[in-house]
């Protein structure tokens, strides 16, 4: 039995238990594209507590898919226990890890396989209490039809491929360097775009941690991704951080009004976006009587430009650029209610 992982932009297999619907069905409607995937995976049987590698290998017509996402989700019962995400490389290519610690001997779990943020194909796991790491390593082949509005107009950094935005900024790139650095990633990329590149690192104690991601980062930056424990950190950390190095944050939550974005990216402001990669997953939890939300998939770019089609962002997770239609954008946008930072020098 499986259950597929609810994506913002999931396709009409999706169960009719993922919350909201509406994005589902505005994708529902978009064009796909056939790909062909080949999974690796080290086993299916693993020891309770091993890391669970995979790798992924996509293709379209024989020729290599980069730059589009793929994610995966351990799930016992309706819980996940573990995911991960990656973008495809210059092979098509992607390589991800899963936490199985909280996995137990003689469970039922499933795993499942999205690409371009659609749910591709999925597999039974069986976690053992004394078995090794490696145990019952597989390799599958599966075709299926995806969102081609994913896998078309994505880039690695050395060559764009994408077409000149209307309005845009010169940023670089940055592939953060742990599995939950995307802001800190996306501060080095946004401070860069002004000529004094931050490291990432620089903002580890600066930030300092809090459960309320509002306040520090929330969890451990070493977790995996995708759960709401080890997390992140959210935009008022962080503009509090900058102005230690010579920076303003402005922090706004544009609701859905794009001109917000726009505005600032024709100002030259190179802004930080709050993304829902999963969709509406959130979950309001509460440290010192106050209140707030977290997602599960939740991730950061770095906006630098725009059209009327979509949108260009830089993307820590792969080190790369990318592009979103307007609609999909939205879709993973204003699940936080459009969280965002715009950074300028001080």
């Amino acid at each position: 039995m499986r259950r597929a992982l609810p994506l913002a932009a999931v396709a009409t297999i999706v169960l009719a238990l993922v919350a909201g619907a509406g994005p589902a069905a505005r994708v529902a409607a978009a064009d796909t594209q056939n790909v062909d995937a080949w999974i690796e995976l080290s086993s299916v049987r693993p020891s309770a507590g091993c890391t669970l590698t995979a790798s992924v290998e996509v293709r379209t017509a024989g020729e290599a898919v980069t730059n589009t996402d793929v994610s995966l989700a351990l799930f016992i019962g309706d819980d996940v226990i573990g995911a991960d995400h990656a973008v495809t490389d210059s092979d098509g290519v992607a390589e991800l890890a899963l936490d199985t610690s909280e996995a137990y001997g003689g469970a039922n779990a499933w795993l499942d396989v999205n690409v371009a943020s659609t749910y591709l194909t999925g597999m039974s796991i069986l976690p053992t209490d004394n078995g090794s790491c490696d145990d019952g390593s597989k390799m599958i082949k599966v075709s299926g039809n995806v969102s081609a509005a994913q896998i078309e107009g994505v880039s690695s950094a050395g060559d764009t491929g994408l077409n000149k935005p209307a309005v845009s900024i010169s940023v670089p790139t940055h592939k953060q360097e742990r599995n939950l650095s995307c802001e800190y990633a996306a501060l080095e990329i946004a401070t860069g775009a002004w000529g004094n590149e931050i490291s990432e690192y620089s903002f580890d104690d600066v930030v300092g941690w809090s459960d309320n991601p509002h306040w520090g980062y929330r969890g451990d930056i070493n977790g995996w991704w995708g759960n709401t424990t080890d997390y992140g950190v959210y935009p008022e950390a962080l503009a509090k951080a900058l102005s230690q190095f010579g920076f303003n944050g402005d922090v706004f939550y544009a609701e859905g009004d794009a001109s917000q974005l726009t505005s600032r990216i024709d100002a030259g402001v190179p802004t930080l976006v709050w993304l829902a990669m999963w969709g509406n997953q959130n979950e309001v939890d509460e440290t010192d009587g106050v209140s707030y939300t977290v997602t599960a998939g939740m991730h950061v770019m770095v906006v630098y430009g725009y059209d009327d089609g979509g949108v260009y962002l830089s993307d820590p997770a792969s080190g790369g650029y990318r592009y979103f239609d307007w609609d999909y954008f939205h879709q993973l946008w204003d699940v936080l209610d459009g969280m965002s930072l715009g950074v300028t020098p001080a």
